[in-house]
């Protein structure tokens, strides 16, 4: 049986994790070992500083995160030597233990450094790269030594052939789907109350705990919240209910493991820019509202839904119960879930563990 291993990590956010995780289930359907490995916890205590930190710096230090993100678009190459430097020992061990045919990495931070410890060590190892940014992926992802770079866009494709890349090594193979994310098939009827799922929608706490007193005044609605791995806004806000400073409306959740029942039974998705989460939505038949986004990171990502009729944009609390009330009642939400069907989202997923069938 060959053996596929999977660079990931699990605490920076929840899209790389789940990527990895559909394309695993893919490989091993399609008869493959496979292992996924958290990658920082490699580079030791920096690497571990690393990781934990991605969720402070997005949500309480924005602009900290800002600065390091445009610090790695204007100098990869050294963001990628340093990464090479710390990571090589460990994962130069996980490799000779697991001897895999093939590695692939979802993570822009373990790209050219991948690729050049393979070279360096003269390993030959195909080395594969899982593109899981929509619109504007930063330079870090970038990697013309890598076998295959699988891209969720025509757009990104595109945009990889300008700057350099073989076309060859350029794959559209669309965003990596969780199977539980069932593709809706038909628009989602709009009933009473209207369930509107808030799915951490901005990384600011003040703007979230506005934006749900905001859409509570549209009346006739039930809402729910799942704050994912942010713990702060979690606890936050259910010491806020226990003090009955919320709407009686409001269900809230943390980390769950139900997200695709959650999506499947409502209509509307708030939701900042994160594209797992936004490809999630519209393969689920929602209608998406981006509320909000990782500085650097997810500034064009909205895009995506605008251009493709999926929704709308409020990333202002003040006005999101107008957004919300002229979607509602132009006729505009329909649409919006007629799209969300009729143009349809495929599994990059699957069209990864075939392309790997076929080449390894």
């Amino acid at each position: 049986m060959k053996k596929v291993l999977i660079l990931t990590s699990v605490r920076t956010g929840s899209g790389h994790k789940s990527s990895a995780n559909a394309i695993e289930k893919k490989l091993r359907e399609a008869g493959y070992d496979c292992r996924q490995i958290d990658v920082f916890p490699l580079m030791g205590k920096f690497g571990e500083r690393m990781e934990d930190s991605y969720i402070p710096l997005t949500t309480r230090a924005p602009f900290v995160f800002l600065f390091g993100e445009r610090f790695s678009q204007c100098f990869p190459d050294f963001v990628h030597s340093e990464i090479y430097r710390r990571v090589r020992k460990g994962l130069l061990e996980v490799i000779r233990e697991y001897s895999p045919d093939l590695i692939l990495s979802v993570h822009c931070m373990f790209t050219k450094a991948v690729s050049r410890l393979l070279r360096k060590e003269g390993l030959h190892i195909p080395f594969y790269v899982g593109v899981i940014d929509l619109v504007n992926p930063p330079r870090v992802w970038e990697d013309r030594r890598a076998d295959m770079s699988f891209v969720p866009t025509g757009a990104v494709r595109d945009r990889y052939l300008k700057k350099g890349f073989s076309r060859e090594k350029v794959l559209v193979s669309g965003f990596p789907v969780r199977d539980d994310i069932i593709l809706r098939t038909t628009p989602k009827q709009i009933e009473n109350p209207i369930e509107i799922l808030m799915l951490n929608p901005s990384t600011d706490l003040k703007k979230n705990i506005r934006m749900i007193r905001e859409v509570s005044r549209l009346g006739n609605v039930k809402i729910r919240i799942v704050c994912g791995l942010d713990e702060r806004l979690h606890g936050t806000l259910l010491r806020m209910q226990e003090n009955h400073e919320l709407p009686e409306d409001l269900s809230i959740y943390g980390f769950v493991r139900n997200m695709h029942e959650h999506l499947a039974e409502c209509p509307i998705l708030l939701t900042k820019a994160g594209p797992n989460a936004m490809i999630e939505g519209v393969r689920s038949g929602c209608a998406v509202v981006v509320t909000g986004h990782i500085k650097g990171q997810e500034n064009r990502n909205y895009q995506f839904i605008l251009n493709n009729g999926y929704g709308i944009r409020c990333e202002d609390p003040g006005k999101i119960y107008d957004a919300l009330y002229g979607m509602i009642h132009s006729g505009k939400l329909e649409r919006c879930l007629e799209n969300t069907v009729e143009h349809g989202i495929g599994n990059g997923a699957e069209v990864i563990a075939e392309y790997v069938r076929t080449h390894i």
